[in-house]
């Protein structure tokens, strides 16, 4: 699960919107100068351009690559599911080793001037909203420290601005540990769904597992029931019911999953029937 921390930067210009014939050419213009400084987030080549900011984040293992080239992957399906147009990204990285490995910036909102009205006029001030999906051992106060630092190299000299960057929310990056417990998860998901897993891919979202981690000092386990077509976040955001019901029948059967990895006082003969069990009697 890549993790997520999210920023406002507000330029401001002149003390309230005057006329763009009484001063275009001769006041700073919010909008423009909030427009140089997004344009120079990201290269040519798709990399973000926060200083030092690939520094902390892990390269893809061979193990890792392997595993996510196996996952089934059609581009004009996934286009098609997530209502996109073009596929886009960092350079030298497949679309699937983008989205569940490694960091992207993202605008979220930008607002400036009047939107109901076009008015011959310089706005007073601009602003946008970003949001940073941080890859495994990136750590978020860094992270908004590169921030903090490429908004001040890079804002106009004449633009006054503030940037507030919301670490309280923030969620750091999150990696489910191998070993029984996911093994367990895995064979339980087969079993819900009644279909070989295709493999972990993981979570282009964020969610505040590593929080959690630390508040109970347990490791967190997870699996997901949405889909593209649920439009998250959207005005028609819904949920598939078959797999929301699946998801829960997995989650029943996690339970006796957990129990044939974990116990090792069960003869292998019985945890055998028990599985030959869950088979035939389906979720």
């Amino acid at each position: 699960m890549r993790g997520i921390l999210t920023a406002t930067l507000t330029v401001t210009g002149p003390v309230k919107d005057v006329h763009s014939g009484v001063a275009s050419g001769v006041t700073i213009n919010p909008a423009l100068a909030l427009a140089t400084v997004l344009g120079r987030l990201q290269d040519p080549t798709g990399r973000i351009k926060l200083p030092n900011f690939y520094d902390d984040v892990a390269p893809l293992t061979r193990q890792r690559k392997e595993e996510l080239g196996a996952i089934p992957y059609d581009e004009e399906e996934w286009l098609t599911r997530t209502s996109t147009r073009v596929v886009v990204g960092e350079e030298g990285f497949t679309p699937k080793e983008r989205l569940w490995a490694r960091p992207a910036i993202e605008i979220i909102s930008l607002l400036s001037g009047d939107t109901e009205l076009s008015r011959s006029v310089i706005p007073a001030e601009a602003s946008a909203t970003l949001s940073i999906r941080t890859a495994p051992h990136q750590r978020i106060s860094t992270v908004a420290d590169q921030l903090r630092a490429f908004v001040a190299r890079e804002m106009p000299s004449d633009a006054a601005y503030t940037l507030t960057v919301d670490e309280d929310l923030a969620q750091e990056a999150y990696i489910a540990p191998e070993g029984p417990v996911l093994d367990a998860l895995e064979h339980a998901l087969e079993l819900g769904y009644g279909k070989t897993a295709p493999g972990r891919v993981g979570n282009a979202g964020g969610g505040p597992a590593d929080l959690l981690t630390q508040k109970l000092a347990a490791p967190i386990y997870f699996l997901g029931t949405g889909l593209p077509e649920d439009n998250w976040h959207a005005d028609d955001e819904s949920i598939d019911i078959r797999m929301l019901t699946q998801g829960t029948a997995a989650i029943a059967h996690l339970w006796n999953s957990l129990g044939a990895v974990l116990r090792t006082d069960i003869p292998s003969e019985e945890l055998q029937r028990s599985e030959q069990s869950e088979r035939e009697g389906g979720a």
